[in-house]
């Protein structure tokens, strides 16, 4: 059986807090059910507290930070161009020509275009 979600401990939380259980109870039953991968008993209280202030959402509140830019569509491209030209450049030299971070290139590489290095080429 694999690990439940987050979200999906936190719907029983919410239940079983709509039943009148309290966070230690609560915390007991999601270790019966779910043993070393429920919740920590903090994090049980948290939401406890935050559904009975009147909170009907799972899911965690958005957070404000910094976007990522560098794995925009157009950095792709740039990169895909950059090694279909010359498919002998290392992660660094792209990195260098295209002014971008090398685990940047490194993970558009890998990830983005499913490309990676054989032999001094990097191929996809």
């Amino acid at each position: 059986m694999e690990p439940a979600s987050v979200e999906e401990q936190r719907v029983v939380i919410k239940f079983l807090s709509k039943l009148g259980k309290n966070g230690r109870e609560i915390f007991a039953d999601l270790r019966t059910v779910y043993g070393d991968d429920a919740v920590k008993e903090p994090t049980v209280h948290k939401w406890l507290k935050r559904f009975r202030e009147g909170r009907e959402s799972v899911q965690d509140d958005p957070r404000s930070g910094r976007p990522s830019t560098s794995h925009s569509d157009e950095n792709v491209e740039r990169i895909r161009t950059c090694v279909n030209g010359d498919r002998r450049l290392t992660v660094r030299q792209v990195a260098e020509e295209l002014n971008l971070g090398k685990t940047v290139v490194h993970e558009i590489l890998r990830n983005e275009l499913q490309m990676k290095k054989i032999c001094a080429k990097i191929v996809p």
